[in-house]
């Protein structure tokens, strides 16, 4: 009596294997565009939480965001939500950090209203009552394989798109 696998048992085994893996695949996908959604709302929480603090007249300041990122690889260490005109003249006891995941990456930040661009701006301040900016524009964040873009009007009303 012979004992070996029948081509039939190899083609199950290997049936079985690619089965399986397959489905982590698409695991790992649905994960990973999670992860992108979940970084996206995050900017778009952080946004609409500074914006709110300026209605609503907190410490009867103006409020804003700075988002700290390096210029060269895009990818961002944290925001932080500010009391204060600019980030520059912030009252520092205010700041309230949030720490963004190193899977993001800011492919464009264009918040600076009608003034020219470098690609690169770092902070939107929101007016004291009226949560307006002048510093409108728009952030264009990638995660994994998925881009999302949050849109920043004048009304200082965040929109991911």
């Amino acid at each position: 009596m012979s004992r070996g696998f029948t081509l039939f048992e190899t083609i199950v085994v290997i049936g079985i294997l690619s089965s399986i893996f397959v489905v982590g695949l698409q695991v790992s996908t649905v994960f990973e565009n999670v992860l992108a959604a979940r970084g996206a709302r995050q900017i778009e929480s952080v946004l609409g939480t500074a914006a709110q603090r300026a209605r609503s007249g907190v410490n009867g300041t103006n409020w804003g965001v700075y988002f700290a990122y390096d210029n060269t690889t895009r990818i961002p260490t944290s925001a932080i939500i500010f009391s204060g005109s600019t980030y520059v003249s912030r009252d520092v006891t205010k700041d309230i950090v949030f720490p963004l995941s190193d899977n993001l990456k800011f492919t464009d930040v264009s918040l600076s209203g009608a003034s020219p661009s470098s690609g690169n701006d770092h902070e939107i301040d929101f007016t004291f009552l009226s949560g307006s900016t002048t510093q409108y524009g728009s952030l264009t964040i990638s995660s994994y394989a998925s881009t999302t873009q949050i849109d920043i009007p004048a009304t200082g009303i965040a929109v991911r798109r």
